[in-house]
């Protein structure tokens, strides 16, 4: 398999290992009352700063400093009854401002308006930290029990997806194919022996080959659950998987985004061996041949310097449409229509097809990122 797809299935495998973790993380912390905790040690650090903005920024009173104070624990506290406690900052900041507003001139409320959101923004920076800190570690410890608990190694499963069993199977099926039209030729009885000889090892070998069980999964046989190396690649699973499902998903949309590209840069190669020695046109494209030019009602620009890369191409052989995204490199020496970018991709990628399309349609969001630099408003 293709290291990217290699990649792609170990990612898919690690998202879905961290999203069942962090399920179960947040049932376990709940149960425990981790989310309780966190929401108290923000709720203590956010009391502290708003105690010394109030003494140190704005000079309330005591008496002024206990009023917004006391308002501000009431709604703590009725936050902390519920099962996720979680306080929102515009509702905290408001709550806040609207006590302070009642026992002090509007000057000072402004004034503190002013100062106060950087003082709960550092509040909310340590909180958060510490709390992900702690729930990242939580959900690497689950998930690697998951992984040892369903045989999850990432290096089995890398090992797996990485080994040539099929290329070996086909190999072999040539060999025993050869074999057996020597042995139909062979007239002496001793080289006929030999070749049977052979020729029943590698049947052996077909058969170890198509009996060979997948060793990754709950239901993988003959596990060594002792070895060094299982135990450090379910070990790794969980530490992956601790990173956290959001992080993976943007590794995961990365690593499509360059399949797409490999798989663009191989048609091109492709097309570019296809048209021989046909010399370039204005779009970077193989020149396209006289009869296609002639069925089309719209000619190919000229002086075109900018170059039009398609991707993330997906064609409907029924309707025998194209649509796709374009990214484009350089600058044009003219403005141009997207007709004509649509006219010059349909002719270049009709010889990969072998067809004759119907339509190419350029998707409304690529359009859009070139119009202004590249197109028309017609």
């Amino acid at each position: 398999m293709d290291y990217l797809d290699t990649a792609i299935v170990l990612t898919l495998v690690i998202i879905t290992v961290a999203e069942f973790s962090a399920l179960t993380t947040d049932k376990l912390m709940s149960m425990m009352g981790s989310r309780t905790r966190g929401y108290d040690y923000w709720c203590e650090c956010v009391v502290e700063e708003v105690r010394l903005s109030l003494i140190h920024d704005v000079d309330f009173t005591a008496a002024q400093s206990a009023h917004v104070l006391e308002k501000l624990n009431i709604l703590m506290a009725y936050e902390r009854e519920k099962t996720k406690p979680y306080l929102n900052r515009s509702v905290l900041l408001n709550n806040i401002l609207s006590s302070a507003s009642k026992v002090s001139a509007p000057k000072m409320a402004d004034k503190l308006a002013q100062v106060l959101p950087d003082r709960i923004a550092k509040c909310d920076h340590s909180a958060t930290s510490r709390f992900r800190l702690r729930t990242g570690i939580k959900v690497a410890c689950v998930a690697t029990i998951v992984a040892l608990a369903l045989n999850i190694s990432s290096l089995s499963l890398i090992n797996e997806l990485e080994n040539t069993d099929a290329e070996d199977m086909t190999r072999l099926q040539s060999q025993i194919e050869s074999l057996n039209t020597r042995l139909e030729a062979e007239d002496d009885p001793t080289n006929a022996g030999a070749i049977m000889i052979e020729l029943r090892s590698r049947l052996n070998q077909r058969s170890d080959l198509e009996s060979k069980a997948f060793s990754v999964g709950p239901i993988a046989p003959s596990i060594n659950r002792m070895s060094i190396e299982w135990i450090f690649g379910c070990v790794l699973t969980g530490l992956l998987a601790g990173l956290g499902a959001p992080f993976w998903r943007q590794q995961l949309s990365r690593l499509m985004t360059l399949k797409d590209l490999k798989e663009q840069v191989s048609v091109d190669k492709s097309a570019e061996g296809n048209d021989g020695e046909a010399p370039e046109n204005q779009w970077g494209d193989a020149s396209v041949n006289e009869s296609a030019t002639k069925d089309s009602a719209i000619n190919v620009p000229s002086g075109v310097t900018g170059k039009f890369i398609p991707t993330n191409i997906s064609w409907d052989p029924l309707s025998n449409q194209i649509d796709l995204d374009v990214i484009a490199q350089g600058k044009p020496e003219r403005v141009y229509t997207p007709e004509e970018l649509m006219h010059t991709l349909r002719l270049r990628l009709a010889p990969q097809y072998k067809t004759n399309l119907a339509a190419v349609n350029i998707r409304p969001e690529s359009l859009k990122k070139l119009a202004n630099s590249f197109f028309s408003s017609n």
